[in-house]
Formats: C-alpha cells, structure tokens, sequence
C-alpha cells in the first residue's frame, strides 16, 4: 500500500490522461446540499487568501484506489474503491465552471475540461470518472458533461440538482464580481488535497474502506455491506453477481426508503432482520455490517459458496419486499393476511416471518399452515397491543422462535411457543385494554387502531348475517368521540370529573371510532347530544348499532362500558389460541379461609375468594354501581367474554386471574371504600 498527499490537479494527472473505474457495487451519488454547501464554504475561504507562489491547503479526505495498468498505452486506470462522492462533486464544479467560462473564455473552458476529459479516448475512457448508472447517475452525469443539460428528465440522480447548484452559486459570484473564473480554477486544483492510498491487488481493499471516515455524507451499512461484497468477489465474477442479483436486491429495497420506528434504511434493515434468523439475535443496527463480514469469513470461505449467499439473500429480499409491500405478493389469500401484518407494523417479527416465508415457498410447509401461522402472528401482536406491552421484548422473542417450532406438528407447536411468550390472557386484555391509549402522534399506532376497529365492524356485520359490510366512501380517520379539543360545552357536561377523564380516557378505545376525514371534521367538537344521532346515523354499523341505543351522557362510565363491548367482539375475533400456563404457585398458596371486618368465610379457591370479598362488600357502599365504575376489568352489569361468576346483586365478576392478581384487586377494593388492607387477609395451607 502506498499512501501520498495529492492536490486534485495530481489526481487528474495535471489534466493529461487518467481514468477512474467504479467497481460494480458502489452506491449512487449520495451528497446532498449539505454537503455542497460545506465544501464550497471552504473553497470560498480558500479563494479569499489564495496566493499562487504558496497555495493553501485543505485536505478533503481519502481516495482508495486499486492500480489496475494501463490501457491503449497512454491511460492509467484506477479500481476507485472509495472516494468518488467527493471526486463526483469536484467533477461537478469543474464541469460548471468550464459551462460558465465558455462564452467569454472559451480556451480557459477548454483548459477546465481537460480536468474531467481525456479528450484523445473515445468511449469510456474518454472521460476521468464514471459514475454508476444506479438511479440514472450516469445517463444524468454524461448529459452535463457533454453540454446537454437542457436535455435532462429528472430520474431521481442527485447529480443534476448538484450540478445547478454548483453553476448558480458561481454564476451568482462571477456576475457580482465576487468571483474571477481563473483564480477560483486555480484555488480548485491547487489548494484542495486528499491522501491518495493505492493498494495492489493482492490487498484487501475492503480492510481499508471500512476503517477510513469518509469526509462527507456517511455510508450506510447497506453501503458497507455492498462494498465488501465487491471487494470480496473476483473481479470476472463482479458483472455477473452485481448485475442478477445484487442489484436485484438494491432495485427492490431501496435505503432511501425506511423501515418501522427504527427509520433505517430498507436494505440495512433487510439485513439486520436476515443476520437475526440466522444468528438467533437481533443485534445493533450499527453493527450489521460487522456482523454479515463475520458470517461470511466465518461459512463462506470459497467464492462458490459466497456467490451462493448472494444468491440466498435475493430471494429473502423478495420475502422481505412483500412484507413491506404486500401488493407484489401474487396469491389473494397470502397478499390479504400480509396486508393487516403490516398495518400492525410487524417490522419485529420480520426474523421469524423470512424464517416463515422461506419454508412455505420450498413447500416445508403448506399454505394452509403459513396462512394459519400469520394468523396466529396477527393474534399475538393484536393482543399484545391491547394490553400495552412493549415491542422491545420481541426483538429477543422472533429471532429464536423458530428453532422452538416442531416441524412435524408445526400449527399448533407454534401457539404452544407463543403462549410461553407473554402472550396476554384474556382476563389482560379486557383489563389492560380499557386504559391502554391505543392513539396518539404515532401514525404506526393509529393505523394498528384503525384495524382494530374496521375489523370489529367487519365482524358485527357478519354475525348478525348481512352478508357483507359498508365501507367507507374515503380514506379512514380515528373520530374521538370526547374531541380532542372539547368545547365549553363538553366541559360543563362532563363536570368535575373533565381533567381525569380527559387525561385517562381520551385515547381510549372506549372513546375511539371510524370515520372519513369528512366526517371527522364536521363531527369536530360538537356536544355529544349533537354528535350522537350524527353516530347512530352512519353508515359502518360499528357506529350506528352501538349509539342508536339510549345513552345519556359520554362520562367514564359510557366510555367504559363500550369499551367492554368492543373488546368482548376483540376476544371473540382474535380468540385465546390455547390454555394458558398455568401459572407457577409456591406451596402453601391453597386459600381456606378468608378473613374480611373480622368475619370469617370459607373459602376453596382463590375464585371464592374474590366473589365473597365482592359480596362482602356491596352491602356496605352508597351505590354499588359507583364502585364497580373504577373496577370495570373486573365487574360489569353483562356477562365477560371469558370466565365470570355472577353475583347475588345481578353484576358479573371476571374471575380468570392468577391468585396475585386476586389479592391485588381484592386489596384496592377494600382500600376504595375506606378500609385498611390490614382488614382483609387470606389464611392458606
């Protein structure tokens, strides 16, 4: 390796013959105005105190470069490994300059394009640099540089907006009289200077690249990643694996595009979720392109097997891409399941679903069980999301489940896997589900919210056997049925009770629906006397079966009570997918007897425990219906979906708990009517 400090005019040869070849896999032109700004900034200030006997210096970075020979006898050719944001640009402002001089200076435009020409080669050798032709780049850059840019059809290169910066900026500067074309010329090949590392072929250049901090627009992992796959490859293989499979891959996950809350980029989070299943960990998202060099150095030690990893990753980004884009999955059965995962922002269970996807389309497994599989992934995260638990526990959960699964019983050895994961019971989704704010800034927790609800109506249609459903005429918007900004109105309604309730309940599913975005905006703030008929009248029967009945005022206990209906249709759409473990109890934990004011009851089960502490208690309060206001988990005047015991005043208790989870709402119980917990107690054998 040699290593030398360059000024840009030694970089292109003091405008004689040299060439600077793109391997396959570089990125696209990547600078953004940034970028642009910043390095005309500093050629600016270089402008300003530019002396021509002692040129000042600024150093650009690096340029990493394999000494590929020579062609046609005369052009040193140049394997560019890294660098070429940076030549790219200076390329750029040369080319501006050169288009801004020839009218007036038409030798000094000339003397300019030998900078980035080398004007005795024809083809590619003719010009110094050549871009990728990754999102039009080339065609883009080949325009400017032969004068066409009237010609250009934006394409998404980020040369061109480049270029018209470069060219207004100086334009601006020479019509001013800030700026002189042969002296900003020379400050431009003079003064700016980079370390010029070449390396021989039997160097491993990616070993350079990836320990250099590139001046400028950092790459990405994605970026890493590809540049290690070139410099990893034989140069013969290079054209064949870049051009059917590689950038098969790059055309289908885009970087520019983001992925789920993390916002990486496609292609980085493809292979973080890809490195996942196949090491059982969902490691850093600054790590990915350490931990995929590990792979390969680690199993893939022949370039048979490498290209064969390639190969592999393509078709899992063509899994990954019907994840994201579940409109270029072909079968209607699978395409639909795909499409309510992503609304619920499955971006977690991504490891397990490549597992998923794979098996089903080398026929491991039938499409009835993949099918029945996302289903039961949809109960998972659906569930999951009522109760409020937090995604962060599945990015340990997905990379592993798949190595837990009986292949040979595989439906139902999943459920049995997930139900040893957190999965919420019944008895935490109605619970948890009443407080959990299931809206807010969010745009991947509202979309979660309107499948919930467009589901819900769905299923109300079909049982009560109308043979189809109303949809909405408009895209669906969330409708807070206590606005978000209340009026006066609904302050005076709602009473003493309007912070706690606002502040509790707003977000709710209990005080949330669908609309269109029409319809939320004339809903707006009005009263709930007005708001209601509006509801009842319209079209999804979501709406119009639940507010056609009588309902005085929209308080706690209305939002409470639809609430429990709306999560009774839940539990009923997205049933338990097995019995729950049994929760793992110490000796001794058999109640006998329950102790409560100093009156003694027997008791067999905990289940005794909480009905007679319940019915213990309802003599003693001013209104029963009061209290059971603040315990609607756990009581209400209609039967639960799910085990409940009615009592002897006609109320319904929920009674599918874990014993502590009896002994805590037995305990707040006593403490909200005005006892001590020391007057309750459960003695147990």
């Amino acid at each position: 390796m040699d290593a030398e400090s360059f000024r840009i005019a030694k970089v292109f040869s003091g405008g004689g013959d040299i060439h600077f070849r793109l391997p396959y896999f570089q990125r696209e032109y990547a600078w953004e105005q940034q970028n642009w700004k910043t390095l005309l900034d500093d050629v600016l200030d270089l402008y300003d105190i530019y002396k021509e006997e002692n040129p000042p210096e600024h150093f650009m970075g690096s340029l990493v470069v394999v000494n590929e020979g020579m062609v046609h006898g005369v052009v040193p050719v140049f394997k560019l490994v890294d660098g070429q944001q940076r030549l790219t640009t200076i390329t750029l402002i040369l080319c501006a300059l050169a288009e801004i001089a020839k009218p007036s200076h038409p030798a000094m435009s000339n003397k300019i394009r030998k900078y980035f020409t080398n004007p005795d080669e024809t083809g590619e050798y003719k010009y110094k640099l050549m871009p990728t032709s990754k999102y039009g780049d080339r065609e883009t850059y080949l325009s400017i540089i032969e004068g066409k840019v009237s010609q250009i059809i934006p394409n998404g290169s980020r040369i061109i907006p480049a270029y018209n910066y470069y060219f207004d900026e100086i334009s601006s500067g020479i019509k001013s009289g800030k700026l002189e074309v042969e002296r900003l010329f020379l400050v431009i090949i003079n003064c700016l200077q980079v370390v010029f590392i070449s390396l021989n072929s039997e160097e491993k250049p990616y070993q350079i690249f990836e320990s250099l901090n590139a001046k400028g627009k950092p790459l990405t992992q994605a970026d890493l990643v590809r540049n290690y796959i070139a410099m990893k490859l034989p140069e013969a293989r290079q054209p064949e694996i870049f051009e059917n499979h590689w950038s098969k891959i790059e055309e289908l996950l885009q970087e520019k595009r983001t992925v789920g809350r993390s916002r990486l980029g496609e292609l980085t989070a493809f292979l973080r979720h890809y490195l996942a299943f196949r090491n059982d960990i969902l490691g850093n998202e600054e790590h990915v392109y350490a931990r995929f060099r590990d792979r390969i150095e680690a199993n893939f030690n022949t370039t048979d097997l490498f290209e064969q990893e390639v190969k592999t990753l393509q078709r899992f980004a063509e899994y990954y891409d019907r994840f994201l884009r579940p409109e270029h999955e072909s079968d209607l059965d699978v395409r639909a399941a795909l499409e309510r995962l992503n609304l619920l922002e499955v971006s977690t269970g991504y490891p397990f679903m490549l597992a998923l996807y794979d098996a089903y389309s080398n026929e491991i497994i039938e499409k009835s069980q993949f099918l029945g599989s996302l289903k039961v992934l949809e109960n998972y995260l659906v569930r999951r999301f009522l109760a409020g638990e937090p995604t962060n526990y599945l990015n340990k959960v997905f990379p592993t489940i798949w190595k837990e699964i009986d292949a040979n019983n595989f439906l139902p050895s999943l459920k049995e896997v997930l139900l040893q994961h957190n999965y919420p019971a019944d008895y935490a989704v109605i619970q948890k589900g009443m407080t959990t704010k299931l809206y807010g800034n969010s745009i991947i927790t509202r979309s979660k919210t309107a499948l919930l609800l467009d589901t819900i109506n769905i299923y109300l249609s079909k049982i009560q056997n109308q043979g189809g459903h109303t949809v909405l005429d408009g895209p669906a918007t969330i409708e807070h049925i206590l606005p978000q900004t209340p009026s006066e109105q609904w302050i005076t309604d709602i009473g003493d009770n309007f912070n706690n309730l606002f502040s509790q309940y707003l977000h709710t599913l209990g005080n949330l629906t669908l609309v269109t975005s029409e319809w939320n905006s004339a809903l707006s703030n009005l009263p709930f006397s007005d708001k209601k008929p509006k509801l009842a009248n319209h079209a999804l029967l979501l709406n119009q079966q639940y507010f056609s009945q009588t309902i005085a005022c929209w308080n706690e206990e209305a939002i409470q009570a639809r609430a429990r209906f709306l999560l009774q249709n839940i539990l009923e759409i997205w049933p338990a997918i097995g019995e729950m473990p049994a929760p793992k109890q110490a000796r001794g934990t058999k109640p006998v007897k329950l102790i409560l004011l100093d009156q003694e009851f027997e008791v067999n089960s905990w289940r005794d425990v909480a009905i007679k502490t319940t019915e213990a208690i309802a003599p003693l309060v001013e209104s029963f219906d009061v209290l059971a206001a603040s315990f609607s988990s756990y009581l209400s005047k209609t039967p639960f979906t799910g085990t409940c015991r009615q009592l002897s005043n006609g109320w319904y208790l929920y009674v599918n708990l874990s014993a502590n989870a009896i002994k805590n709402y037995c305990r707040s119980l006593i403490t909200k009517v005005g006892f001590s917990p020391s007057d309750w107690r459960v003695e147990e054998r």
